[in-house]
């Protein structure tokens, strides 16, 4: 491009004192060497080489949620790669990066990876780091695909940020109705972490909680205060709030519970899908059991075959469940990867074109994927609970203990 720019430039500049004839042959050659030109660098476009930049928190406060995405990711590109009826593209290239949970050096990596030729960046693990990519998403113009991050505002702020996991604002919402409409409970408790995941759900439950269903908070606790704990004491003995709602990420939620646990609380405990993953649950199986918290609609019971390969895998590779960050990740990268198959170059343009019009509903172990005009998938989040050291869909395990009671009595009758 700067090239045919100069060309022409040279020409129009000679143009003083010379023959017209011979400056339109000239300008006119130029132009035509200039269309040559763009039509060879068009070419060169569509034909370069994808690229897809990973960026984790694979150490750090949330390394918990980046180790089970990283797993998930690796499989989803196992699972590509044995796939012959869909071959990957030619030539695709995946680049790895660890932003330690920390935003600054997310902003490096990410600035790196594009450095590196990257077209379309998985990033985006905890919604502080997300927030901190917007600027320099703008900057290089390279979109994000985020696994998990879920504060409501990030796909309004940005044309190039799209993710799999649903917004803040419909999990605060679901934990509001669940708590005031399906359990009848009256009061409540907050405790809430300084995190931008905190910021984005907590506003919409109360607003349900309180405005819509008339219920009440009888107080908020703020983890970063030192003395939390005993505020959470005083608050607790002289209101007795029916439910309890941890807005933290799983270790700060574990310290919650254990304070609860230990001040023997009866009442009904909500935490937020932050808490859930795999390591969390098995390493504190009697510290967890009984908790609700919603989600997006992640059902390893789904008899769909896409799901069930899935867990069949992950449980061969690793050992263990696949937790719903695992299960985000998975479909992450399968979005990714059919996003550069399906795009025609690696134009930021085209990419997100595909992104936003081209997956059709794209099939995924989370559930169907679309997004919207702003980068979001519409997902309602359905209640979970843990028991036994199991996550299960609450609706099913309820339907399940009525079946099962009702069996016992009619045993009991007949015995």
């Amino acid at each position: 491009m700067p090239r045919v720019r100069v060309m022409i430039e040279m020409a129009v500049v000679s143009r003083e004192g010379a023959p017209g004839e011979v400056v339109m042959r000239a300008v006119s050659s130029m132009m035509k060497a200039g269309v040559l030109l763009l039509a060879i660098l068009g070419l060169s476009a569509c034909g370069s080489k994808p690229v897809i930049g990973i960026l984790l928190a694979e150490s750090g406060d949330a390394a918990a949620y980046g180790v089970s995405m990283h797993h998930g990711i690796e499989l989803a590109l196992k699972e590509a790669e044995a796939d012959q009826e869909n071959p990957l593209p030619k030539g695709l290239k995946v680049l790895w990066a660890d932003t330690s949970t920390t935003p600054a050096k997310a902003v490096a990596e990410y600035e790196r990876l594009v450095g590196e030729g990257a077209h379309l960046i998985v990033a985006g693990v905890t919604s502080g780091e997300a927030k901190a990519l917007l600027p320099v998403i703008k900057k290089t113009d390279v979109p994000c695909l985020s696994p998990s991050a879920s504060l409501p505002s990030l796909t309004k702020d940005s044309r190039l940020f799209f993710r799999v996991f649903p917004s803040d604002d419909l999990e605060g919402r679901r934990a509001a109705r669940f708590l005031r409409e399906d359990r009848d409970l009256d009061s409540v408790i907050i405790y809430s972490e300084d995190s931008e995941q905190a910021r984005g759900i907590e506003p919409p439950f109360r607003h349900v909680f309180e405005q819509a269903l008339e219920g009440k908070v009888v107080g908020r606790v703020v983890l970063s205060d030192p003395n939390w704990a005993r505020e959470s004491t005083d608050l607790i003995a002289g209101h007795n709030p029916e439910a309890a709602y941890i807005i933290a990420y799983g270790e700060t939620t574990i310290r919650v519970l254990e304070h609860l646990r230990a001040i023997h609380y009866k009442g009904t405990i909500c935490v937020t899908s932050a808490f859930y993953s795999a390591p969390v649950v098995e390493e504190n199986r009697k510290l967890v059991d009984g908790i609700f918290f919603p989600q997006p609609a992640y059902d390893t019971e789904d008899p769909r075959p896409l799901v069930q390969n899935f867990l069949k895998e992950y449980r061969k590779a690793y050992g263990h469940e696949p937790d719903i960050y695992a299960a985000h990740a998975f479909d992450a990268m399968r979005v990714a990867l059919e996003t550069m198959r399906k795009t025609k170059s690696m134009s930021t343009l085209d990419i997100r074109k595909t992104l936003q019009y081209g997956l059709e509903e794209f099939p995924g172990v989370t559930g169907p994927i679309q997004f919207n005009d702003y980068g979001d998938v519409h997902r309602n989040p359905i209640m979970f609970i843990v028991k036994d050291g199991q996550v299960r869909p609450f609706e099913k395990y309820l339907k399940e203990e009525k079946e099962r009671i009702r069996k016992k009595i009619i045993g009991l009758l007949q015995g």
